[in-house]
């Protein structure tokens, strides 16, 4: 596929939320109003720019109006636009499914669980490539299992559909990675959660007991990052080769996560 087509289908099909959701569209699908509203884009940026992530998640999880639901989707389109990380991608496939999921519109240039779908294998791509400047390996590891379970159902959507469509979505995934890698800074967040953490918690006994989830046995304990702990990267000269070998085998990765059964 060319990358003009993919640039045009990038343009009209992955990110024709416009017509699909304003308010209008939007009010047809979602539920009534509730008082929780969504802050000021210069609240959010803010939150992005501190890498607060737990205000941020929280700011962009609440039901909202439904011109909040306007509101955040073209937020988040934009800032995945201008490379920010995979925590920013993975909230807008989550909030392109919900929509989509709703109008359950049928017509591929315009089903935004498509499109879900299509920012899922984004933002494996983000996982993998950016992930790459983690001294810790556990992490990145960690997060793709999370995608994996968060994403499910639109993964499972996008392995149902015609293999011609499936290799158009994968290459308006690496169209995308291509066109947000210049702007994309460290994504610490990629290197958060592994083993390294985990274990600078312990060493600063920050360990605490904690509910056990539903349906498991035995004793949960929870493990904090010391607050003055960040994750250590790799130099250019380590991570660089790393991430022109995965963007070389990254169209065959994603033909066989699709193609994969569900």
């Amino acid at each position: 596929m060319s990358r003009q087509y993919v640039s045009c289908l990038l343009a009209v099909g992955l990110f024709s939320v416009a017509a699909l959701l304003s308010p209008a569209a939007v009010a047809q699908r979602l539920p009534a109003e509730t008082s929780q509203a969504l802050p000021s884009y210069a609240d959010v940026d803010a939150l992005l720019a501190a890498r607060s992530w737990n205000r941020l998640g929280d700011a962009l999880s609440q039901p909202g109006t439904i011109e909040d639901a306007w509101k955040r989707l073209n937020w988040l389109k934009t800032r995945v636009e201008n490379g920010a990380g995979f925590f920013v991608s993975i909230l807008y496939a989550r909030d392109l499914w919900a929509i989509g999921n709703l109008q359950k519109v049928d017509n591929p240039a315009l089903d935004l669980r498509e499109s879900a779908a299509v920012i899922s294998l984004y933002t494996y791509e983000l996982i993998l490539i950016d992930g790459s400047k983690c001294e810790d390996r556990s992490a990145p590891g960690n997060h793709l299992a999370q995608l994996f379970k968060s994403r499910a159902t639109a993964l499972a959507f996008l392995k149902q559909q015609p293999p011609e469509l499936k290799s158009k979505m994968v290459d308006l995934a690496i169209g995308l990675e291509q066109k947000t890698a210049p702007l994309r800074a460290d994504d610490d967040l990629i290197c958060r959660g592994g083993m390294a953490q985990m274990k600078a918690g312990l060493d600063r006994h920050l360990q605490q007991q904690a509910p056990t989830p539903d349906g498991q046995i035995g004793n949960t304990v929870a493990v904090a990052p010391p607050l003055d702990w960040s994750p250590k990267l790799v130099s250019p000269d380590i991570y660089r080769p790393i991430q022109d070998k995965t963007r070389v085998e990254m169209r065959q990765n994603l033909l066989r996560l699709v193609e994969q059964p569900s």
